[in-house]
């Protein structure tokens, strides 16, 4: 994880609301914006009048914008959790898989041998 500037932050506003960050990106960027109220503060509003508009386009209103950022936050968190619940399982396996090639083999090499 690296440290991002408020400047790259704040160029990955839209990129994280239209849902364009890769997993380590957002995780810089949700790091960030948690740890800097004006870039949050920039991300409550850019996402307000997306979310805004974007409703008054498709007719339909959830009018807690607010926590319909939360929301995403939330999700934006899983999925990172989630990546890194999957690297860690594929490394365990990866791990055995090898453990038990080398097993096998020394099994093997005893056999020969002996």
């Amino acid at each position: 994880m690296r440290m991002l500037t408020c400047k790259q932050a704040e160029k990955m506003v839209m990129p994280y609301i239209d849902g364009r960050l890769d997993e380590e990106e957002l995780e810089d960027f949700l790091s960030h914006v948690n740890e800097c109220p004006a870039c949050r503060e920039e991300l409550e509003i850019y996402f307000t009048v997306y979310v805004g508009l974007r409703q008054l386009d498709t007719g339909t209103g959830v009018y807690d914008i607010t926590g319909a950022l939360g929301e995403s936050m939330d999700l934006s968190w899983m999925k990172v959790r989630a990546v890194r619940l999957r690297k860690v399982v594929c490394y365990a396996v990866n791990t055995l898989v090898t453990v038990s090639i080398l097993v096998m083999l020394a099994m093997q090499l005893r056999i020969w041998i002996g």
